[in-house]
C-alpha cells in the first residue's frame, strides 16, 4: 500500500481491519488440504492414482487464496493525517476505492459496537456523517474508542488553528475598588 500524502501533510496513524478478520481466512482455508489429507489415508481412497497432482493443486490453490486474502486486508486502511482522514478500500488486485474527507466536511463521528465477538477483541465499525449528510461506515477497527478520540482531538486542533474557536485566555477580574 501507497500513501501519496500532500506538501506539508503528516501521516498520524494508519489502522487496518481488525486481524481477527485475516486469522479466520488463516485458518479456514488450510482445512481444505486437511480434509483431502483425512479422505486419503482414513478412507484409503488415492484419487484414482492422481493423489499427488491432486494434494499439490489443493495446496496451490490454499496458497493463493491465503496470499490473496491477505493482500486484501493488508491493502484496506483507514490513513489519518493531519490534514483527512482517507479510506483505501482494495476489492481485488485491480479494483480500488479511495474515499477522502477533510476534517472541515466531518459533522459527527460515532461507533459502534455488537457483538461478543466485538466487544472481546475490541473491534466496532466507525461512522462518519459529512456535511452533505452522507454516511460512511469503516468495517471492524480495532479500537474504534480511540480513533474516535483521535480524529475528535485532530478536529479540535485544526477548528483552534483555523480560527473558528479562538482559545486565548481571558484576564484575571479586578476587584471593585469602592469596596
Amino acid at each position: 500500500m501507497s500513501i501519496i500524502l500532500r506538501e506539508n501533510e503528516k501521516l498520524v496513524k494508519v489502522v487496518h481491519v481488525h486481524p481477527v478478520n485475516i486469522i479466520r481466512q488463516f485458518l479456514l482455508w488450510p482445512w481444505i488440504v486437511v480434509a483431502l489429507l483425512l479422505v486419503r489415508y482414513l478412507a484409503d481412497f488415492n484419487f484414482f492414482g492422481y493423489w499427488n497432482f491432486v494434494i499439490l493443486i489443493a495446496v496451490l490453490i490454499v496458497a493463493v487464496v491465503v496470499f490473496y486474502k491477505y493482500y486484501i486486508w493488508r491493502a484496506n486502511a483507514l490513513i489519518i493525517t493531519d490534514q483527512r482522514v482517507i479510506e483505501n478500500q482494495q476489492q481485488g488486485f485491480f479494483r480500488k476505492t479511495v474515499t477522502e474527507l477533510l476534517y472541515n466536511d466531518i459533522l459527527q463521528i460515532s461507533y459502534s459496537r455488537e457483538g461478543m465477538s466485538a466487544t472481546f477483541y475490541n473491534y466496532g465499525d466507525l461512522i462518519i456523517r459529512t456535511a452533505s449528510n452522507n454516511q460512511i461506515v469503516f468495517e471492524m477497527i480495532p479500537g474504534p474508542d480511540r480513533v474516535v478520540s483521535l480524529i475528535n482531538e485532530i478536529r479540535q486542533q485544526k477548528r483552534g488553528l483555523s480560527g473558528n474557536q479562538v482559545n486565548t485566555p481571558l484576564p484575571p477580574s479586578q476587584p471593585d475598588e469602592a469596596e
